[in-house]
């Protein structure tokens, strides 16, 4: 069995981002991942930095297209053979496996090397025929790595003949598990892609005759929902580094503090402009302001708020130290990234939870000077935090009745 990535893991150009993609190495380390692509992602975090994740993986770095500019020759190598031992029974008892690494032509990819060398890419259909043919020669199957737009891997498989498989994986590109025409077969070369973001395990099963040809190949999209258990090395290494990452998002909140800074002794205090008679009064923005605000007028739905999950959704966040990440803060409070919204526990505390105006928007200016009709929501507002892929189990019919405080609408004809 043979682990491999198509590339473009590599997280963001931030503190956060070069954690996680470091103990992405490391988690790809433990299961024995044997080469990766190495796509424009990979060089996100400099030229430097790479060659340290590269020294410290167990696995190698493959790329045929992402070149230095003055000489166009790969800056790691264009491809990789692995010899791979077969069941006990088979006629042979080895396969020699080519990888090639692919990515796509983007012009405007430029990245500093060392002594002022340039890194870009060059066109993926003409590497791949330049080197395809080098890997052949000592392999017996060739598999193309790709991160590229579906059409784009398509493109590959029609023109460059002595591929077997290609292999991608980018943005939410999947196919078909079968050979459907156009689509997952072109000539001797099959085609496979399962999307991003981790979320998929892509499977193929060859069988071969006593040549060494492909006879059969079965490929299986795997979705990594809740029924497969964590593996416990990984499941520990990733509960150390989500901490970490949060710890430091905590620090960051700390540190950026919403009041001016005090005054220097002795400087001048800043007067503010006077505002000309005429200029127009300044627009009222609706602020948050809290869910036991809206207790006093709505005390029976408040009384079933209190009683339901969302009253205590940001504590499931604190309990899996999460409660500074960005990606979760958002459906756990009360209008995170938005004016007047939450910032932070300690900054913001009457905005923890999925509150009132989670759903129900800023209430500042309510019942005072808005009318009614303010608040008007639905059901299908649910979706935009219980997803797919947050919230796997959710279902309409189980959870709307757990949160329900409205009275239903009269029928029709009455």
């Amino acid at each position: 069995m043979l682990f491999v990535d198509a590339g473009d893991f590599t997280g963001d150009d931030t503190w956060p981002g070069r954690r996680q993609t470091e103990t992405l190495i490391e988690g790809m380390g433990a299961l024995e991942y044997r080469v990766t692509n190495l796509a424009q992602r990979e060089l996100g975090h400099g030229y430097a930095a790479l060659l340290e994740r590269k020294q410290k993986a167990r696995f190698e770095f493959v790329s045929a297209n992402v070149v230095w500019q003055d000489t166009a020759e790969p800056i790691v190598a264009p491809g990789t053979v692995i010899t791979v031992p077969l069941r006990d029974g088979a006629k042979a008892k080895s396969l020699r496996v080519g990888f090639i690494g692919l990515t796509r032509n983007n012009p405007a990819f430029l990245k500093e090397g060392p002594d002022g060398r340039r890194i870009v890419t060059i066109d993926h259909l003409q590497a791949a025929a330049k080197h395809v043919p080098e890997i052949r020669k000592k392999a017996d199957i060739v598999v193309a790595l790709v991160a590229m737009d579906l059409e784009s891997a398509r493109q590959l498989a029609r023109t460059v003949k002595d591929i077997d498989l290609v292999l991608g994986g980018q943005g939410g590109f999947q196919t078909r598990a079968d050979d459907f025409p156009e689509d997952t077969k072109f000539g001797r070369t099959r085609l496979m892609a399962i999307g991003d973001q981790g979320k998929v395990v892509g499977e193929v099963r060859l069988v071969f005759d006593a040549a060494r040809a492909i006879v059969s190949a079965q490929r299986n999209l795997i979705n990594l929902g809740r029924e497969w258990p964590d593996e416990p090395v990984l499941a520990a290494l990733m509960e150390k580094t989500r901490t970490v990452i949060n710890d430091y998002n905590r620090d960051q909140a700390g540190a950026a503090s919403p009041f001016e800074p005090a005054r220097a002794a002795g400087a001048p205090a800043i007067q503010a402009a006077a505002v000309p008679p005429t200029a127009p009064a300044p627009a009222i923005v609706p602020a948050f302001t809290g869910s036991a605000r809206c207790e006093a007028c709505h005390e029976s739905a408040f009384s079933t708020w209190k009683g339901s999950a969302h009253a205590h959704a940001f504590d499931i966040l604190v309990q899996r130290r999460q409660d500074y990440n960005p990606l979760c803060v958002g459906c756990h409070t009360i209008g995170h990234k938005q004016t007047h919204g939450f910032v932070d526990a300690t900054r913001t505390p009457d905005l923890l939870h999925v509150g009132c105006e989670a759903c129900h928007g800023p209430s500042s200016l309510h019942p005072e000077t808005v009318e009614a009709g303010y608040g008007r929501t639905g059901t299908d507002r649910c979706v935009t935090c219980h997803t797919r892929e947050n919230s796997p189990d959710y279902n309409p019919a189980e959870y709307v009745p757990k949160i329900r405080h409205w009275d239903e609408p009269p029928a029709a004809g009455r």
